[in-house]
């Protein structure tokens, strides 16, 4: 099996620096990796050009691509594995640090389950909700040991602890492999932009819904995600888009029965009521504003409901490229 790594990147020099680095020391090199810049920054590209003999030594193909003019991580990872001469492609963000063992430890999850379509590692830094049990109450993403299934609401359970190779209804995008001819069939959403809130999910729950069973995680394949800060979305901005792509994909991937109207509902509240009360204990005008653009992010979903049912994301999409005031 031969690996093809694609890194969507945005303004991020030092963090895809460290990222590349990690790949550069894997004990089961990559035949190749593809960076896609949603930004067309000129320090990025000076830095791939700067990476290109390393990559050269390292008998890596390095192939830079610009796609500042769409600015999409969907699209993006599309153009990827458009690009992509492996069969296995490795998706990773541009801020993660990879151990040496990354690839090796996804490739043999292939070999013990042949029938696995995407693989996705253990991120061994991710902090487990310290109001777990209120989340799980109201459908929000928690944790629950070697346990992955996405719940109604579009919000998910996250295997953690990890203690086991598992099944899993749903891949993060940013540390998971994927054979080349399932991204070739099914591709990732391209009406979503920019930030692209959910395309992980609804990507992998596609698979697992067409392909049951075909989906894993292992332990044993871990990484840290550092968050970076760089390149980020503005708060309302990230807000808005998480709501509104949710609710888009909630129409999309869920059966529309009333239980499942529900529980995206009674999720909305819970989501809501949580800010409310970090609010009361850390009173601040962060928290205050949070609280405001989730309301707003609420109404603007219930104004363009019929839109977002049909699948239209155009009206967001034009308010999401012509940037927030």
């Amino acid at each position: 099996m031969q690996v093809s790594v694609i890194i969507p990147t945005y303004k991020r020099v030092n963090d895809l620096s460290e990222c590349l680095d990690s790949i550069f020391v894997q004990t089961k090199m990559p035949i190749e990796i593809i960076v896609i810049d949603n930004a067309n920054d000129f320090e990025t590209e000076r830095y791939m050009e700067c990476k290109a003999n390393i990559c050269g030594e390292a008998g890596i193909n390095l192939k830079y691509i610009k796609n500042g003019d769409l600015n999409s991580a969907t699209i993006a990872r599309n153009i990827g594995a458009k690009k992509a001469i492996g069969d296995i492609l490795l998706l990773l963000d541009d801020d993660v640090i990879l151990d040496e063992n990354f690839v090796e430890e996804i490739l043999y999850v292939y070999k013990k389950h042949p029938n696995a379509i995407g693989v996705q590692g253990y991120i061994t830094n991710r902090s487990l909700y310290n109001i777990n049990s209120i989340r799980k109450l109201f459908f929000l993403t928690h944790s629950k040991k070697d346990t992955n299934k996405l719940l109604p609401s579009i919000q998910s359970i996250y295997a953690d602890p990890l203690t086991k190779i598992i099944n899993c209804e749903w891949l993060m995008s940013g540390c998971t492999c994927y054979k080349k001819d399932i991204v070739s069939e099914i591709k990732f959403d391209e009406n979503m932009y920019k930030y692209c809130s959910g395309d992980d999910v609804d990507f992998s729950y596609r698979i697992s819904q067409k392909y049951p069973r075909t989906l894993y995680q292992t332990p044993f394949a871990k990484l840290i995600h550092k968050v970076s800060d760089s390149g980020r979305a503005p708060k309302k901005e990230a807000i808005f888009t998480s709501h509104i792509y949710h609710t888009y994909l909630f129409y999309k991937n869920v059966d529309q029965i009333l239980k499942n109207k529900l529980i995206f509902i009674w999720s909305k509240i819970g989501h809501l009521i949580i800010k409310c009360g970090e609010f009361i204990l850390k009173p601040s005008m962060k928290n205050f504003w949070t609280i405001i653009y989730i309301i707003y992010a609420y109404a603007y979903c219930l104004k363009h409901i019929k839109s977002l049912k049909k699948g239209d994301l155009r009206s967001y999409t034009k308010l999401l490229l012509k940037g927030y005031n």
